[in-house]
């Protein structure tokens, strides 16, 4: 199974950045010294079969083969370092992917030399090696076992590594005593030796591992040891083998190794990161760059500083996306990757970049469904929801629940949400009006209370409804003026008004419906039809109908007459003449009708029937005719004003000599007085 390479890079950073002190490795605190003897015997009893390799989670075995990935391709061998630079010094791990195999191995650099974990098991053309027992299943194993004569052994060993020497062997014990992790990634099998005479006799498999060195010695461990031993290496037996070389790429110059014959014979190039170049050996005069970002191995991948190069056309490149050891296929759909320095989604067909907000606070997909986050730039804060596979701004309900409808439990609940008060009214959360800021919240418990305040700079009263806080008006209190109120007055306060096509008007002067004896038209020619008395004056005016007949058009002429109070009732003005008029005792001068009684306040309210204009009535100025609500509920006049009948169902006042429709005041939606409900 594959293993996530940011997750293992994590791994190995616990191993690599670990303090000196014995607590972290498990090791003590200064170096071992290995036992060395020339002469032990290697043999440690009976032989037990190889032991069971050990599941470690999702991590790969060390060494061990993983399954080629679908549609690899193999052609050229390539493979992928994790380094761990900044943790080098006199030691450090370095994981390796190998795209060839698909599997995972470790550098494990121990001073200037660096040793690679995986297992030799593979046989060089000519060479005499052999599997224990005859076994081709014990070389993948335990690895394969080389002779200790055979020229062809060092050959063994992949490119730009050899066989370690003695020395080397030494100093990784010494750092085994340190690190406890050495021994968990060069994971040393005890493979068992072989020896030949006349057969191929094996022994030792599972319970001693020998490794041969360069110069004619065996590294032994034993099963349970702590510490190992070296043995003389016989002509006739076989070992198992480990390889070392040196560092082909270091962080800076300081990390280069001694500049030696080895190093420059044959000639080798070491990269530098921090100088981008590769550096050559020169025994003279030390290390020096050779102007050049050539790379030796086609498919080589390292890592430095979150960075992947990867050695591509002979020179060292940044890795595109396409060469990350990891995939994105419906298996590791939602998981995350850290390549370049840039952190990628898994779409389960492809990986994405995160926008800023998922690089902030995550992904939003199913299993993160119904999440709420903060977001926090300086002074502002930012509030979103994963809404199952993106995140959009947090609203109220997210975090407090919906307010949908009047069954809500939140119903009317008022609640402050970044830094704004909110109510619910059944219809979602509704943000507090102006007029709530200052008033309160208007829930159930208010309707109908009146608050005082301000609008435009003008003194206004405010009454809270149903719908919230809004200024008292008719249409607030009485209700809507739409077609099914057109003529209805109503009463508010001392005031009257009526509802017309324009909405709710404050009532002045009514027009009457009837045709009146007081109406300026051709029949009414040179009559009175109207009239006015203003105490602070000397005289009284009247005015005249004058209707032409040619051009069928009325006006108006108005002429000053004398006082006409009650004690000048009866009174003709002028005494002769033809147009002559009679007071009527309350200010006004009437016309004389052949076949009508005069009009005084000693009839007012009287009917009678006029040939010319039918059924009339006394007012107190004049005659006039009457409506047809009046002809049918009686007369309306000085004397009734504001009196309210019911007739047939309907409720009608008396207002300005005529009865009209007239709302209840029980019917308003507000049976209240302005000032009441404090």
């Amino acid at each position: 199974m594959r293993i996530s390479w940011l997750g293992l890079a994590a791994c190995l950073a616990f191993w690599a950045c670990g303090s000196d002190e014995s607590d972290d490795f498990g090791g003590t605190s200064e170096p071992a010294d290995a036992e060395i003897s020339g002469n032990e015997d290697p043999d440690t009893g009976d032989n037990q079969e190889p032991g069971e390799k050990q599941e470690l989670g999702d991590k790969q075995e060390p060494g061990a083969k993983s399954e080629p990935e679908e549609k690899r391709d193999t052609t050229d061998k390539e493979y992928y370092i994790k380094s761990n630079l900044e943790a080098t010094g006199d030691f450090s791990i370095d994981s390796v992917y190998d795209r060839y195999t698909g599997s995972y191995t470790y550098r494990i650099r121990t001073g200037n030399i660096v040793w690679y974990s995986q297992r030799v098991t593979e046989s060089v053309d000519g060479d005499k090696s052999v599997c224990y027992g005859e076994q081709n299943g014990n070389c993948s194993d335990y690895g394969r076992l080389f002779p200790a004569t055979d020229s062809k052994t060092e050959q063994a060993c992949p490119d730009s590594t050899r066989l370690p020497t003695t020395k080397e062997w030494n100093v990784l014990e010494s750092y085994r005593a340190k690190y406890a992790v050495i021994d968990t990634l060069m994971d040393l099998k005890y493979g068992g030796s072989c020896e030949r005479d006349s057969v191929l006799r094996c022994k030792n498999i599972d319970t001693t591992g020998y490794y041969l060195t360069s110069d004619g010695k065996v590294y032994m461990r034993k099963k349970g040891k702590e510490k190992a031993s070296f043995l003389k290496a016989k002509d006739s037996s076989y070992y198992n083998i480990r390889c070392v070389g040196y560092p082909d790429f270091v962080e800076s110059k300081k990390e280069l190794p001694p500049c030696d014959t080895t190093r420059q014979n044959p000639a080798t190039r070491v990269y530098v990161f921090s100088e981008k170049e590769n550096y050559r050996c020169y025994p003279e005069k030390g290390w020096l760059p050779d102007f050049s970002e050539s790379c030796p191995d086609k498919g080589k991948s390292i890592v430095y500083n979150d960075t992947m190069m990867i050695c591509l056309d002979g020179i060292w490149q940044v890795a595109d996306l396409e060469y990350s050891p990891d995939t994105c296929n419906a298996k590791t759909k939602d998981s995350l990757m850290w390549f370049n320095g840039v952190n990628y989604y898994c779409t389960g067909e492809s990986w994405r970049n995160l926008t800023p907000l998922e690089d902030s606070i995550g992904v939003c997909n199913k299993r993160r469904a119904g999440v709420n986050d903060t977001v926090i730039a300086g002074i502002n804060i930012e509030l979103y929801h994963c809404d199952s596979n993106e995140w959009r701004k947090a609203e109220l309900s997210d975090y407090v629940g919906s307010c949908d409808d009047s069954s809500s439990v939140h119903m009317n609940d008022t609640i402050d949400f970044k830094n704004t008060r909110y109510i619910c009214r059944g219809n979602g959360w509704s943000r507090y009006t102006e007029l709530e800021e200052r008033f309160g919240a208007c829930t159930p418990e208010k309707l109908f209370m009146f608050e005082n305040g301000t609008y435009n700079s003008a003194k206004m009263q405010y009454i809270c409804d149903s719908t919230g806080w809004v200024i008292y008006s008719l249409e607030v209190v009485v209700g809507k003026c739409d077609s099914t109120m057109t003529g209805t007055i109503v009463k508010s306060g001392d005031y009257y008004s009526i509802c017309r096509s324009s909405g709710w008007m404050y009532v002045g002067t009514l027009e009457n419906t009837y045709d009146s004896v007081m109406v300026c038209n051709k029949k009414n020619n040179r009559h009175i039809v109207g009239g006015y008395d203003n105490p602070e004056e000397t005289y009284t005016t009247i005015s005249t109908c004058y209707y032409d007949t040619l051009k069928s058009s009325a006006g108006l002429w108005f002429q000053q007459l004398p006082k006409c109070y009650k004690e000048d009732e009866g009174k003709v003005y002028p005494e002769t003449g033809t147009a002559r008029y009679y007071c009527g005792g309350a200010g006004y001068w009437h016309d004389f009708f052949d076949d009508l009684p005069l009009c005084t306040t000693k009839n007012i309210g009287e009917l009678a029937t006029s040939k010319d204009y039918g059924r009339v009535t006394c007012t107190e100025k004049g005659w006039r005719n009457i409506s047809a609500l009046e002809a049918k509920y009686g007369v309306c006049n000085t004397n009734n004003d504001e009196t309210v009948k019911e007739f047939d169902g309907e409720k009608f006042i008396c207002l300005q000599e005529d009865w009209r429709r007239f709302k209840d005041p029980s019917t308003y939606r507000l049976q209240l007085n302005v000032g009441e409900g404090r």
